[in-house]
C-alpha cells in the first residue's frame, strides 16, 4: 500500500466529497487540494478514479488534462512568459480579482429631490 493510498483510506466521506467538488471546479488548482488535504495530483486522480463512474471520470480527465487553471505552476509559467511577474504579485492579483463588488442598493434620493 502506497502512502497516497493509505492517506485516501483515512479520509472521511465528507472530505472525499469536498475533494471531488474541488477537483470538478475549474478555478481550483491541484495545489490548493494538496495544501488543504495533503493529496498530490496523482492521489486526487486515484481518488476520482475510485469514486466516480467510469464515464464521469473520463469526462473529468478530458476537462482537466492540459487546463492551466488546474495547475498553478503552469499558470505562473504562462503569466511569467508574458512579462516576468513574481509569485507575490500573482497572489495579490488573484486576491484583488477574488473580491466581489456588490452594487449599491437603490437610493430614494435623486438629484431633483436634493435641490
Amino acid at each position: 500500500m502506497t502512502p497516497a493510498t493509505a492517506r485516501l483510506c483515512d479520509l472521511a466521506q465528507a472530505d472525499v466529497s469536498t475533494i471531488i467538488a474541488m477537483a470538478w471546479q475549474d478555478d481550483t488548482p491541484f495545489e490548493a487540494i494538496a495544501a488543504q488535504f495533503g493529496l498530490s495530483e496523482p492521489a486526487v486522480i486515484e481518488l476520482m478514479r475510485g469514486s466516480l463512474k467510469t464515464r464521469s471520470f473520463r469526462v473529468w480527465r478530458m476537462r482537466v488534462r492540459g487546463r492551466t487553471a488546474k495547475h498553478q505552476t503552469r499558470q505562473i509559467s504562462a503569466q511569467g512568459d508574458q512579462g516576468k511577474v513574481s509569485p507575490g504579485d500573482l497572489l495579490k492579483q488573484a486576491l484583488s480579482e477574488a473580491q466581489e463588488t456588490f452594487p449599491l442598493p437603490p437610493s430614494p434620493l435623486s438629484r431633483e429631490s436634493l435641490r
